[in-house]
């Protein structure tokens, strides 16, 4: 079963989420970006990161400029989560390399769908 990690300040989005990808992927989760980028490189095999941008001590973007400058972790697919609803936030997301950029409240299905196409090709 592919792990895929979810960082968010949000308990409630948390479980949302691990009750969403439960069936089909071991679900990690965590309330910031710091504790992300640890779980990350303790567990390479990560699939898929679910990234929030507001989060407190280390936010979304700043863990995302982090991750892509670590060589091990570079490629992995981000997938940003996120109550922030500036078009140039999303436009400078999507040009970053971001996989998609999804606005709460999301749709649960919609959410499954894509986190099962992004990790399709992942080992």
């Amino acid at each position: 079963m592919k792990r895929v990690l979810v960082a968010d300040d949000d308990i409630g989005i948390r479980a949302v989420i691990k009750s969403t990808l439960g069936r089909e992927f071991e679900v990690v989760t965590v309330e910031n970006g710091k504790l992300a980028l640890e779980a990350l490189q303790r567990d390479p095999q990560i699939a898929c990161l679910l990234l929030d941008l507001d989060m407190p001590e280390m936010d979304g973007s700043e863990t995302y400029r982090r991750l892509r400058q670590m060589p091990a972790l570079a490629d992995l697919p981000v997938i940003i989560l996120t109550g922030n609803t500036s078009v140039q936030t999303e436009v400078d997301a999507l040009r970053a390399g971001v996989v998609t950029y999804f606005r709460k409240p999301f749709s649960p299905g919609q959410l499954l769908s894509i986190v099962k196409a992004t990790t399709r090709q992942r080992p």
